[in-house]
């Protein structure tokens, strides 16, 4: 009856760790995921340093769990939302879905830096974007930025970039596009969208030869809001210092 007892005991612990292991490494992948989405706001919001910490943190919250590809994710999620700033990330992407063995990933990689890739194994939206780069038909950007399955950030990217493509042949309809992106990143204030948002604005108006007083003013008042956005950072993180230092001393 005793060993009986001691063998139900010793499933039912075994069961308990199991189930504990399961949750922390839950609690880990969920902790991981939403350092992601907050390097990428950080990053939209023009916020750099705050970006650049938070994806450090998360790469290194996979990187503990000695999950290389979602270290490789974490990369490529930085890079399409902010191609121009991001792009040099894909090579720690390109190191840690090599480390993976990440297939996946690594198709991804070599579509965002233009080398050879599968398109027929290339997931959403990559599949999409790469149809359009191939065809030059923004309708699949489009179809990308009016997906319900696309998220605010990816629909915003997909406007921005069609509006951007058609500058020049149709800057009225390129307008109306910029229009759509930027009620999204007013929403997010993703002010280093809005940012590129205002500069396409302003190519548009000057190819149909209208007045660009406006946004230019509108421009000028965004790009500052960056740089203060930078001087507040330095600022926060000064201030928070103190008061650390002030804690130490408190307590000695």
């Amino acid at each position: 009856m005793i060993n009986k007892f001691k063998i139900i005991l010793a499933v039912c612990l075994c069961i308990l760790i199991t189930a504990c292991a399961s949750k922390t490494d839950r609690d880990d992948m969920l902790l991981g995921m939403t350092l992601v989405e907050r390097a990428v706001d950080y990053q939209l919001q023009g916020r750099e340093r705050m970006a650049s910490y938070t994806y450090n943190r998360a790469v290194a919250k996979f990187r503990d769990m000695g999950s290389f590809c979602n270290m490789a994710r974490t990369a490529i999620v930085i890079v399409t939302a902010d191609p121009e700033e991001s792009l040099p990330l894909l090579e720690d992407a390109r190191a840690f879905a090599a480390l993976g063995k990440c297939q996946e990933e690594l198709n991804i990689i070599n579509f965002l830096s233009h080398n050879d890739y599968d398109i027929k194994t290339l997931p959403y939206p990559y599949d999409t974007m790469a149809k359009f780069y191939a065809t030059g038909d923004i309708s699949y950007l489009l179809k990308i930025a009016n997906s319900s399955s696309s998220s605010e950030r990816l629909k915003s990217y997909a406007f921005r970039q069609a509006a951007n493509y058609i500058v020049d042949k149709d800057p009225e309809y390129a307008i109306k596009l910029i229009d759509k992106a930027s009620v999204i990143d007013s929403k997010e204030a993703w002010t280093l969208n809005l940012v590129k948002n205002e500069r396409i604005r302003l190519n548009a108006l000057r190819s149909m030869g209208l007045p660009d007083d406006t946004a230019v003013q509108r421009l000028k008042i965004l790009e500052q809001a960056l740089n203060e956005k930078y001087y507040d950072y330095n600022s926060s993180y000064f201030f928070f210092y103190i008061y650390f230092m002030r804690q130490r001393r408190i307590q000695h």
